[in-house]
């Protein structure tokens, strides 16, 4: 996947540029954080990270598809004319937080010693 979205980020920032000099067209995408779609439930051990995904969150609540359909209508709207080329990352500050202290704790529980030192 990393490999798509670098292209799809540099072939934004290509697109932005080439259409600057003859319209007013702008260029930008909007980079969701996991959503729970229909789609998405199709994808083997997809719960599993979206439920990992949304303890990540800032404010520990998943990502709606709402949200990210408003920044979708606000970069169509006339009050983003100022943006152009940009990747906008909606994802309730899940980038953020992977030093939050609950979430370290779960991960780095010591298992239980099951071998014996005699």
């Amino acid at each position: 996947m990393s490999p798509i979205k670098a292209c799809l980020d540099s072939t934004i920032r290509f697109l932005a540029k080439s259409f600057s000099n003859d319209t007013r067209i702008r260029f930008n995408t909007v980079n969701a954080g996991p959503l729970k779609t229909s789609a998405s439930a199709g994808i083997p051990g997809y719960l599993e990270n979206y439920l990992f995904a949304e303890k990540l969150t800032l404010r520990k609540e998943a990502l709606k598809t709402q949200e990210v359909a408003d920044t979708t209508v606000y970069l169509l709207s006339e009050r983003s004319s100022g943006i152009n080329g940009q990747n906008i990352i909606v994802n309730a500050g899940m980038d953020l937080n992977y030093f939050d202290k609950e979430i370290v704790q779960s991960a780095t529980k010591l298992q239980p010693n099951t071998t014996s030192t005699k």
